[in-house]
């Protein structure tokens, strides 16, 4: 394994991480706000298994030639999408969650990368003015 790789198993196991967190937190909300919170808990598992997936298919896709790789991209793509649009169906069906909640669940990976990064533009740019003072 190479360093690169090494970074990237812990980006994901730090986002991974963090989409944890907020499943705990709905979690808490569970007797209060049942239809809320199971549709930030099932979407969010929905993303992160998403988002998992797709990490894997990408490490494997990189050993193998390039026609290959754009075989196992397309498949992965698809199967990927097929999966998480059949896991939202039986959520609503059988959980009956709330939509929006739900929705925002199922980007929640996405929202979770955008705050990591802008929070590491925040610390990169507190480090720059602490070097020049």
């Amino acid at each position: 394994m190479t360093k690169n790789d090494n970074l990237t198993a812990k980006y994901v196991r730090e986002i991974l991480s963090i989409v944890f967190l907020t499943i705990i937190a709905a979690i808490m909300f569970l007797p209060t706000r049942f239809g809320q919170a199971i549709g930030w808990i099932a979407g969010s598992i929905g993303s992160g298994l998403n988002f998992y997936w797709l990490y894997l298919k990408v490490k494997r896709s990189i050993a193998v030639n390039l026609q290959g790789a754009q075989l196992q991209s397309f498949k992965g793509f698809y199967l990927r999408y097929l999966f998480l649009t059949i896991y939202s169906v039986l959520v609503v069906v059988l959980l009956k969650p709330d939509i929006i909640i739900f929705g925002l669940g199922l980007v929640s990976v996405q929202i979770v990368i955008y705050l990591h990064y802008f929070i590491g533009l925040l610390r990169t740019g507190q480090r720059e003015k602490e070097d020049e003072n």
